[in-house]
């Protein structure tokens, strides 16, 4: 029997270069096969999953992969297609299926991918069944693999597009003009037609996904180019979205960037003044800006904080019955969108929520703090308190920021990279500090 390592979840499912564990072939059979034991044991009839991509060039072998896997524990398997990660998660809650596959590495760049998988009711497969599956995937044998079948389910994308008419029954777009870019990827095809299924007159930018250009320059990671659209087009609004659609970052009718903490304030602000605002308060990471948590509490409104990704903020949501919450990185979960971080429904709540009004108007009472963020990459992921350099930075970071700034050191959950941001009353002390100490975590764990 051939070993593999066990397949290592992220923060985010499984991610790397495609070609390469845990993103091979070999991997993703065994992966899908121990997936639909994982299904098997809960008995009764043939077990359905749906799986969709957002676009990459790999994602054809991949579906192939697991699927022989899947078809081994006789799992039945859909294929939606090119669809957003929010997609398939809506779908997967309403289709009766028993769980969801998105082959997608959302914002990394066309040659990484990976795979999500979702629970039967959209939620994100819990830690536990993860480290289940990867056990499980080192056990199987590859002769335990058949073809791979699958049914092309591409229809179901309708519904979901209804449910966007459902959501917003009164929304009217006509004669307001949106622009939109999607990343070249999963939302390539359904943000434009979402929109225009409002009557908003569309220009789109970055739709036109060919396996290689998936957040090339482009998308949430670089809204740049879209805010210079909204200006020559004299757009009301921009909606860009990362590679798989979960992270929206908006653009105001001046060209200005609003990202997640924006949202946020705009939100919890309006949602509180009409009492829809459960616990007057709005949950967001460590990762938001001071301004945010300065902002609403001057409206009266709390944060309830977390640890970075947007799964924590679906657990805090869910046990605090909280409305609304998200990431400053675009990611932005609403209580009556079944908690689902969904870029384009982020636009289309902001459309709904301030209508004829400027955008810059609708997000001027938020107030940001200068902010200063460097990703180090790096060769290894020791705990960074262990590296005694490391350690002694940091510390004289904090003693000179006081009460008047923050510091934030940590490792991503899905790249080779260490993150340093720091915030600041002083933005040349901001960018100061943050770089000598990126200077001292590249020395010391540098690739």
């Amino acid at each position: 029997m051939t070993s593999i390592p066990p397949p290592q979840f992220g923060t985010d499912g499984l991610r790397g270069r495609a070609g390469d564990a845990p993103m091979d072939p070999e991997t993703l059979r065994r992966v899908g096969a121990a997936l639909g034991v994982l299904l098997q044991r809960g008995g009764g009839a043939q077990k359905r999953v749906l799986v969709g991509d957002d676009g990459r060039e790999s994602a054809p072998w991949i579906l192939e992969a697991l699927g022989q896997g899947l078809a081994a524990a006789e799992v039945a398997v859909g294929h939606v297609g090119l669809c957003t990660t929010p997609a398939l998660a809506w779908l997967v809650a309403r289709e009766k299926v028993d769980a969801g596959v998105m082959i997608s590495a959302s914002h990394n760049p066309a040659h990484d991918n990976g795979v999500k998988i979702f629970a039967a009711d959209g939620s994100k497969l819990r830690d536990e069944d993860e480290a289940e599956i990867a056990a499980l995937a080192v056990q199987l044998r590859p002769a335990d693999v058949r073809p791979a079948r699958s049914r092309d389910r591409s229809d179901l994308l309708t519904r979901y597009v209804e449910g966007y008419a459902a959501a917003f029954p009164d929304l009217d777009l006509t004669g307001r003009k949106v622009c939109v870019d999607a990343a070249n990827g999963g939302g390539a095809e359904l943000a434009p037609r979402i929109l225009r299924a409002f009557g908003a007159d569309v220009v789109e930018r970055n739709c036109e996904p060919d396996g290689f250009n998936i957040n090339d320059g482009c998308g949430a990671l670089h809204p740049e180019a879209l805010a210079a659209a909204v200006v020559e087009h004299g757009a009301e609004l921009g909606i860009c979205l990362d590679g798989d659609g979960d992270r929206g970052i908006f653009v105001d009718e001046k060209g200005g960037v609003r990202d997640g903490d924006d949202v946020l304030a705009f939100f919890g602000r309006r949602l509180h003044r009409e009492g829809r605002l459960p616990g007057a308060r709005v949950v967001a990471t460590v990762m938001s800006n001071l301004g945010l948590h300065k902002t609403l509490r001057e409206a009266g409104v709390g944060v309830h904080v977390t640890p970075v990704g947007d799964r924590n903020v679906w657990l805090a949501m869910r046990e605090l019955g909280a409305a609304v919450g998200g990431e400053q990185s675009g990611h932005v979960l609403f209580a009556d969108h079944g908690l689902i971080g969904d870029g384009l429904y982020t636009g289309m709540r902001l459309l709904a929520a301030i209508g004829r009004e400027p955008a810059s108007a609708a997000f001027a009472a938020f107030r940001r703090f200068p902010q200063q963020l460097v990703n180090v990459v790096v060769a290894r992921k020791p705990a960074l308190e262990t590296v005694p350099v490391i350690a002694a930075k940091a510390a004289e970071v904090e003693r000179t920021l006081g009460q008047d700034g923050r510091l934030l050191l940590r490792y991503s959950g899905t790249e080779p990279k260490c993150r340093v941001m720091i915030e600041a009353a002083d933005p040349a002390l901001c960018e100061r500090l943050c770089r000598e100490l990126a200077d001292v975590v590249a020395r010391e764990l540098g690739a």
